[in-house]
């Protein structure tokens, strides 16, 4: 069995405590029961059938043409799935690669009722869904919705994109004068596929328990809204010092408001100069967010550190670049932000370093920039990763699906002499992977019908077809707690188990909790007390699922790696979330890294920098300016997503094996961010649809310009005259422009450009059944609105909220009550911290800690005064 398994999971050496652990339990059953045979432990330790793809025996007939229900057929095929499509759609630009692993039938060829899954495209009734039958419909809108449902399902990508603040809300530099700005990412469409694909695997696992199936909406309105929740989030009740500084600002004033050490007339003379010149706004990125900004290195490319949530690599990085020193000297402090003590110290703490006053943020952002000059992107890409500080050499989407170590890996991969994406996710069980193929013809050896028998209904379907499930999410930031919350709006019971000393800022562990902690019951522990990992191996014991977000060396630090499951929960499955990993192990495998980190590895922040499209072609990623392609939209949810789409695959596979034998289900942000550019494979979209400027696909399909500074998403028929109708639209409101389209030009279809706040504002009075922004109140006090996860929604009824959020530890009496300890039990775990307080801050019969006086710090002298000296070095700097 070793031998057929893939070099991700060749094993390990585990920690001494993990070898005991094992050695006790098996010595403890060798002394219970008669002595079995002898067999060598593995790292699945029971001898393993052999080796199975976990949708093997699983049919799906697709009869669909959307992107969302033919990414949702890929998923499946490249798991192992039957996936027949009826009159497949071929050559345009990514068709090989979504028909790839599929096989090709007429309608007669094959008998509907032999499927398992249906996939099709809106109200399409061809197909009549049976009993057993998973029938998934891609949508527009939910049917039945008043505000949404005229929209027609097919309706084009950029109107879903104009309308769900795709266009405004993920250029993280939008306050430079401009509010809109264009992306070609079909992210909409990529989003309800995948979410498509988890609902169709979930209900296939009820199936099992119920023999019955259910129809699926899969909107492509909901599932662009559920990429969104981080940036429109509102919540109020946090204690004060757990309500940090935001990560993005829409306007000056926001900087002002949030900034010290800044005077207005001093931003707005940076601000008019990065407007003018690319390289000033990379300078002034940098002293707005030192430790998540590019720096050009000695050989004039682009290195990209990551420590901007994170207390630890913050001060690791002051440590290992050698300036530390010069830090403190400036008055910059590393503090528990936890701690209501520290407060008084947010603006120059490494802790908070998001929030640092500006001329701290200066000081660190001039001492980064010296020193990345003196190597190459590459020798410090290398040398930090060794270092276990996150980073990443910027790059173009076509350097990075060149790149060596991600064809290793299996990111990219030939399918037909042609370059593909390769598997988003992928399983131990399955052993070694067979190759990717193109679609076939199956006509003649496809059986028209299964032997056998459809199962037998025993059960009504569960309103949410996890229930009964059991997920440990140890995970942080957002694409683990993401993966973490879909998994508990399907009806799984998730205990989210937090660190006792986190090293991620209150905006990760508290602020964005407000949307990722929904459905979830949450405990911190100190896991250097051995009474909390008393609870922690409780929890790991009732476990279906262990989902973390760690590098392979911290599983086994911290006991939850394949070999320790094996002997804690050997049915357990090990759900595991990295950075750089594909389908086949590589050096680069167990590297550190955030979203950003990806964005700037796989191209997106090139793409969306300000840049010379034909001078980054020619000589690379270090032509242009990079920037963000927003802060979680684009890849850490869809990462999170699709973890949730391999622990689904990791579990049906299980209970179709008779559910004794746990897996280890792997993906990571490379694959994601390289997902959200599938639509790209085959080459760069126009120059009018990239950079910082752009405007659209086409001259005609494009954002305008409108009166009021609003914008308007529009399709102008070819023979219009498009500068006229530029002229026309800038002196319409709104409303008009868009009468405009549908009046002089035939029923053109036209839209506001509109932000998360507006869209989540236009959905906060319930009219609509597709996107529903609804208020929260927790039994902490915790009020926080948000979006419903309409993005499932089972025989025509969508999800609501399974839970409102809780603060984080709040929840700790009923965690440990339902693993069995009892009330005194609870308190002493209370009394001795084993089991930290809520919000790492209080129980809520303590009294609160006050906050110490603090000094004006030496690089600080008014609440909005740069002192001479740094002015002058601004200055300098600026010109």
């Amino acid at each position: 069995t070793m031998s057929r398994t893939p070099s991700l999971f060749k094993p390990r050496a585990s920690a001494s405590a993990v070898r005991q652990m094992a050695f006790c339990a098996h010595h403890r059953s060798w002394l219970a029961k008669p002595r079995p045979p002898l067999v060598a432990r593995r790292s699945l330790s029971a001898a393993v059938a052999k080796p199975r793809l976990p949708f093997e025996g699983v049919r799906v007939l697709e009869k669909a043409n959307l992107l969302s229900g033919r990414l949702t057929g890929l998923l499946f095929a490249d798991q192992g799935a039957e996936v027949l499509v009826i009159d497949p759609k071929e050559g345009g630009s990514v068709d090989s690669y979504l028909n790839r692993n599929k096989i090709a039938v007429r309608a007669s060829d094959v008998e509907p009722s032999s499927a398992d899954i249906i996939l099709v495209d809106g109200a399409d009734a061809s197909l009549a869904r049976l009993p057993h039958q998973v029938l998934m419909r891609t949508v527009a809108a939910l049917p039945g919705d008043e505000r949404f449902g005229h929209l027609p399902d097919d309706v084009d990508e950029d109107y879903l994109s104009a309308l769900t603040g795709f266009f405004t809300d993920m250029d993280m530099m939008g306050w430079l004068d401009r509010p809109v700005t264009y992306t070609p990412l079909q992210l909409c469409s990529i989003y309800a596929g995948v979410i498509g694909a988890n609902a169709c695997a979930a209900a296939l696992l009820d199936r099992l328990r119920c023999g019955q199936g259910r129809e699926i909406h899969a909107s492509r309105i909901a599932g662009g809204l559920s990429a969104i929740g981080a940036l429109c989030l509102k919540q109020r009740g946090l204690p004060p010092h757990l309500d940090p500084v935001p990560a993005i600002y829409k306007s000056t004033a926001d900087i002002l408001a949030k900034r010290r050490g800044i005077e207005p007339s001093e931003l707005d003379a940076y601000k008019q100069a990065a407007i003018s010149d690319p390289a000033k706004q990379a300078w002034l990125f940098q002293r707005l967010y030192p430790f998540m900004a590019p720096y050009k290195c000695s050989d004039g490319e682009w290195i990209l550190p990551m420590a901007t949530f994170n207390r630890r690599l913050a001060t690791g990085y002051c440590a290992y670049l050698g300036f530390a020193d010069d830090v403190s000297a400036f008055g910059i402090v590393d503090r528990d932000p936890y701690d209501p003590a520290s407060a008084p110290f947010d603006d120059r703490n490494l802790a908070l370093p998001i929030g640092f006053n500006f001329p701290s943020s200066c000081k660190v952002a001039e001492l980064f920039e010296a020193k990345f000059l003196e190597k190459t992107a590459l020798e410090w890409e290398a040398e930090l990763e060794a270092a276990g500080l996150p980073c990443a050499v910027i790059q173009t989407w076509e350097a990075w699906m060149r790149d060596p170590d991600a064809r290793a890996a299996r990111i990219f991969v030939e399918v037909g002499g042609e370059v593909q994406l390769g598997r988003a996710a992928w399983v131990k069980l399955a052993g070694e992977y067979p190759d990717l193929q193109p679609m076939v013809d199956g006509a003649a050896a496809v059986a028209r019908d299964r032997a056998a028998p459809p199962p037998a209904a025993t059960a009504p379907p569960r309103q949410r077809p996890l229930e009964g499930y059991v997920i440990c999410d140890f995970a942080n930031v957002i694409a683990g707690p993401a993966c973490g919350r879909m998994l508990a709006e399907l009806g799984a019971t998730v205990y989210k188990l937090g660190p006792g000393v986190p090293q991620h800022g209150p905006m990760v562990m508290m602020v964005w909790q407000a949307e990722l902690h929904q459905g979830k019951h949450s405990i911190i522990l100190d896991a250097k007390k051995a009474e909390a990992r008393e609870v922690i191996q409780r929890a790991i014991k009732a476990a279906d699922v262990v989902l973390l977000n760690k590098m392979d060396n911290q599983l086994v630090s911290l006991g939850l790696n394949r070999e320790a499951l094996d002997v804690a929960n050997r049915k357990a499955i090990l759900l595991q979330l990295k950075s750089h990993q594909g389908e086949r192990y590589t050096r680069k495998s167990n590297w550190n890294g955030y979203d950003p980190a990806l964005q700037g590895k796989t191209g997106l922040m090139t793409r969306f920098g300000p840049h010379d499209p034909a001078a980054v072609a020619r000589e690379g990623a270090g032509a242009g300016v990079p920037n963000f392609h927003g802060v979680a939209s684009c890849v850490d949810y869809l990462t999170g997503y699709m973890a949730a789409w391999a622990g689904l695959a990791a579990l049906y596979s299980r209970e179709v094996r008779g559910g004794e034998q746990g897996d280890w289900a792997v993906t990571s942000l490379a694959v994601c961010a390289s997902l959200t550019q599938l639509t790209l494979q085959r080459g760069e979209p126009p120059p009018s649809a990239v950079g910082h400027d752009a405007t659209g696909m086409t001259p005609h399909k494009r954002v305008f310009p409108v009166a009021g500074g609003r914008f308007v998403y529009g399709q102008a028929p070819e023979a219009c005259d498009v500068r006229e109708l530029a002229a026309t639209l800038s002196s319409l409101e709104s409303d008009a422009a868009i009468a405009h389209f549908e009046n002089a030009l035939g029923g053109a279809l036209a839209v506001p450009v509109l932000t998360v706040q507006e869209i989540a504002a236009l959905c906060s009075d319930g009219g609509s059944k597709t996107a529903n922004f609804s208020r929260k109140r927790g039994e902490s006090g915790w009020e926080v609105e948000t979006w419903e996860p309409t993005w499932f929604c089972f025989d025509g009824a969508p999800l609501s909220c399974a839970r409102p959020p809780a603060f984080a530890g709040a929840d700790a009496p009923q965690v440990l009550a339902a693993l069995g300890y009892s009330p005194g039990e609870v308190l002493g775990l209370k009394q001795s911290r084993a089991v930290v307080p809520t919000s790492w801050y209080a129980w809520a019969d303590e009294p609160p800690r006050e906050p110490l006086s603090s000094p004006v710090p030496p690089s600080v002298t008014a609440a909005h005064n740069v002192p001479a000296r740094d002015l002058e070095l601004l200055k300098e700097g600026l010109e």
